[in-house]
C-alpha cells in the first residue's frame, strides 16, 4: 500500500498512466457503488418492514404480559376477600365498635401466614397492605409508609366496585380494592397488593431483547417504572416519549420506537419501548466491510490495469518519439513501421508522410538554390554584354564627333538611353515625362530611316507628366504605330501622344493616322513570327503591355484599341494615379 501511495504521488498530473488509473477507478466504482447502494436501500426497506412487524409483535407480548400481571394482582386481591383473618377483622369492627386486641392479634397472625405463603409463590408481589375501619393500617411484610406518595392525599376506594392501580414509587405499583363486610357487602376498609413492576419489566426486556421499556402516566406526565441501560448513542431520554400522548411506531436511526396505551383500571398509562435494529446495524457493518473490500480490490485492479495498458500503448508511442528525435537530428530515413495498434499506426503513417514531404522540400530547396546560383552566374555573364555594347556605342559616338557627323552622335546617344532604360536596373516605374523622353529618343533614331515623313505630336497635361507609369509603356505603342500603321503609307504619317487626368485615373493615348485594321482585337493575339518590317527593337507587343497593366494594377485598369481600315488606330490605356513606387 505504501508503494502504491508513493507511486501515485510521484506521477505528474498529465501522465497517461495516472489519468488511466483515475479513469478506471471512477468507471469501476460507479457500478460497484451503485449496486451496493441499491442493495442497501432494498435491504433497508425490507428490513424495516420486517422489523416493524417484529416490534409490533413484541409490543403485543408486552401488553399481554402486563394484562396477565394485572389479572394476577386482581386474583390475589379477590383471594384475600375470602381470607378468614380479613373476615375476622371486618366482623370485629362491625360488632363491638372497638375490636378486641386478642382478636386483632390472632387475625393479623392468620393474615401474616397467608401472606407469607403467597409472597413465596409469586416473586413479583412484594407485600400486602390492609386498612380497616377503626384500626390502624398495616402490611404483611413491610411498613405502610414505605409505599405510595405522601405529597398528595391518598385515594381510597369509594364503593365496592372501585378498584384501581396506582404507583407506589421505587418501581412498584399497587392494586387497590375495597374490603367488603361478609353478608352486607359494606365497605369496611381496603387493601393494596404491592407488586415490583421493575422486576417484571426487566424480565420482559431481557426475554424480548428490548433496550428500553417504560410505564408512564400520561395524565400526570411522569414515569412510573423504567427498565433499560442508558446508551448515549441511542437513548432518547424520557422527555422524548413524555411529549407524545398517543401511540406510535417509527424508527429513529438504528432504533425502533413503539408506544401504546395500557389497560389498567382507573389509570391512563402508556407503555413505551425501544428496540435496537440489530439487523440494520449488521447490514451497515456488512456493507461497510464490503465497500472497503471492493474499494481495495478496485484500487489494486485499477493500478495494475493502468500499468499494463499504459505500457501496451506507451511502448509504441515511445518508439515513435525516438524516431522523431532521430528525424530532428537529421536522419530523414527514420521511418515508422507497424506497431500493431491501428490508431498509433495511423499516427506513424502521418509521420512517414511528413518525412517524405520534408525530404522532397529539402530536395526542392537545394535544386532552387542550385538554379539560383546558376542564374546569378548567368546574370553576371549577361552584364558583360550591355557594358561591352555601351562601350562600343560610346566609341562610335566619339568617332562621329571627331569626323563631325552630329546626327550619328545624337542617334547613338538616343540608342544608349533606350538601352539603359531597357536593360538597366533602375525601378520598374518612371515618370511619364521620362517615358515620353524615351519615345522622343526612339523617334530620333527612326528619323534616319523616315526623315520628315513621320511626325510626333505631344499633348501631355502638366499634372499627368509627373505621374509614374510602367517603364517602356508608350515606346512599344509608338513602335507598333510606326511599323504596322505608317510604314509603306503613301501619305505623311503622324503619331500623337496624349495624357490627361480624369477623376482618379490617368489616361494615356497613342494615336496614328495610318492604315488601321478591320479587327482591332487581333492585335492582342500572340505573334508567332517576326520578319521584315515586323521586327522591332523592343520586342514587346500589345498583348504584353496589356498583361503588364493587368499584373501591376488588376483587372479594373485596361487597354483599349480603336481602329478602322484607312482611318488610323488609337490605343488608350487607363492607369491609377500614383507618384511613388508603392502601388
Amino acid at each position: 500500500m505504501e508503494r502504491l501511495v508513493a507511486w501515485f504521488g510521484s506521477q505528474p498530473f498529465r501522465s497517461f498512466q495516472l489519468r488511466l488509473f483515475v479513469y478506471l477507478f471512477l468507471i469501476g466504482s460507479v457500478p460497484v457503488f451503485g449496486a451496493l447502494t441499491f442493495f442497501y436501500v432494498q435491504s433497508s426497506e425490507r428490513t424495516e418492514s420486517e422489523w416493524r412487524s417484529a416490534v409490533a409483535a413484541k409490543h403485543d407480548r408486552v401488553q399481554r404480559r402486563l394484562d396477565e400481571e394485572m389479572r394476577g394482582l386482581e386474583f390475589a386481591y379477590r383471594t384475600w376477600l375470602q381470607d378468614e383473618g380479613v373476615r375476622k377483622l371486618l366482623r370485629a369492627g362491625r360488632e363491638n365498635g372497638i375490636p378486641d386486641e386478642a382478636t386483632v392479634r390472632e387475625a393479623k397472625e392468620t393474615i401474616a401466614k397467608t401472606a407469607s405463603f403467597q409472597l413465596g409463590s409469586n416473586k413479583r408481589i412484594v407485600d400486602f397492605c390492609f386498612s380497616f375501619d377503626g384500626l390502624s393500617s398495616f402490611c404483611a411484610a413491610g411498613n405502610p409508609f414505605d409505599y405510595g406518595s405522601r405529597s398528595e392525599p391518598e385515594r381510597t376506594p369509594m364503593n365496592r366496585s372501585d378498584t384501581f392501580v396506582r404507583g407506589e414509587g421505587a418501581g412498584r405499583i399497587g392494586w387497590v380494592g375495597p374490603l367488603l363486610e361478609p353478608g352486607s357487602y359494606v365497605v369496611g376498609g381496603y387493601m393494596t397488593v404491592v407488586a415490583d413492576m421493575a422486576r417484571l419489566l426487566d424480565d420482559m426486556r431481557s426475554d424480548l431483547s428490548i433496550s428500553d421499556l417504560a410505564l408512564w402516566d400520561s395524565a400526570a406526565g411522569t414515569v412510573l417504572v423504567e427498565s433499560g441501560t442508558a446508551n448515549p448513542d441511542t437513548d432518547l431520554g424520557p422527555a422524548y416519549f413524555l411529549a407524545e400522548k398517543g401511540p406510535f411506531l417509527r424508527s429513529e436511526g438504528d432504533v425502533f420506537l413503539s408506544q401504546r396505551a395500557v389497560s389498567v383500571p382507573g389509570q391512563a398509562w402508556m407503555c413505551y419501548m425501544e428496540v435496537p435494529n440489530t439487523q440494520l446495524r449488521s447490514l451497515k457493518s456488512t456493507l461497510r466491510n464490503t465497500v472497503l473490500v471492493f474499494f481495495a480490490i478496485l484500487l489494486v485492479g485499477s493500478a495494475v490495469s493502468s500499468f499494463v495498458f499504459s505500457n501496451v500503448f506507451a511502448r509504441p508511442i515511445r518508439q515513435l518519439r525516438q524516431l522523431m528525435k532521430r528525424a530532428e537530428s537529421g536522419d530523414l530515413k527514420a521511418y515508422w513501421t507497424s506497431g500493431g495498434i491501428r490508431e498509433i499506426d495511423e499516427l506513424g503513417d502521418s509521420y512517414n508522410q511528413m518525412l517524405n514531404r520534408l525530404e522532397e522540400t529539402i530536395k526542392q530547396a537545394k535544386q532552387e538554390e542550385s538554379l539560383k546560383k546558376e542564374a546569378e552566374i548567368e546574370a553576371l555573364q549577361y552584364q558583360l554584354n550591355p557594358h561591352f555594347l555601351y562601350n562600343t556605342l560610346n566609341t562610335i559616338k566619339w568617332v562621329a564627333k571627331i569626323h563631325k557627323t552630329p546626327q550619328i552622335s545624337e542617334a547613338v546617344s538616343a540608342l544608349v538611353r533606350l538601352l539603359q532604360a531597357s536593360l538597366g536596373k533602375k525601378g520598374d516605374f518612371l515618370p511619364l515625362k521620362e517615358e515620353i523622353g524615351l519615345v522622343q529618343d526612339y523617334m530620333a533614331i527612326q528619323s534616319f530611316r523616315y526623315g520628315d515623313l513621320v511626325k510626333l505630336r505631344l499633348d501631355v497635361d502638366a499634372l499627368a507628366a509627373g505621374c509614374l507609369v510602367p517603364k517602356l509603356l508608350l515606346q512599344p505603342l509608338v513602335e507598333n504605330a510606326l511599323l504596322h500603321g505608317l510604314e509603306n503609307s503613301s501619305r505623311g504619317g503622324e503619331i500623337e501622344i496624349s495624357a490627361w487626368l480624369d477623376r482618379d485615373m490617368l489616361l494615356c493615348q497613342v494615336k496614328d493616322n495610318g492604315k488601321g485594321m478591320a479587327e482591332p482585337e487581333t492585335a492582342f493575339e500572340p505573334q508567332t513570327s517576326r520578319s521584315g518590317a515586323n521586327e522591332r527593337m523592343s520586342g514587346i507587343g500589345l498583348r504584353n503591355i496589356r498583361e503588364r497593366v493587368k499584373l501591376y494594377y488588376g483587372p479594373d485598369y485596361k487597354m483599349h484599341v480603336f481602329s478602322k481600315p484607312n482611318e488610323g488606330t488609337t490605343v488608350r490605356i487607363s492607369l491609377p494615379i500614383h507618384r511613388s513606387e508603392e502601388i
